[in-house]
């Protein structure tokens, strides 16, 4: 359960800091900044290493297919 929390959170930061948050700063426009699987991918992994959990590294393939189903 903790591990698919920790997934939805990494999907929503990645997402919110893509969408709204760096197009409003217009500094940070180069990768792993600018796109929200770089983002997730990068995150997902500090995260693994700091949880130990392996479930969270299926976090950039879950968001892809969001974004290829749902936008």
């Amino acid at each position: 359960m903790n591990s698919i929390l920790n997934t939805l959170i990494i999907i929503s930061l990645a997402t919110t800091w893509t969408d709204y948050a760096r197009p409003m700063i217009n500094k940070l426009d180069y990768k792993p900044f600018n796109c929200s699987f770089c983002l997730s991918f990068w995150i997902s992994l500090i995260t693994f290493f700091i949880t130990l959990d392996p479930l969270i590294l299926i976090t950039p393939l879950i968001l892809r297919i969001i974004e290829r189903r749902l936008l």
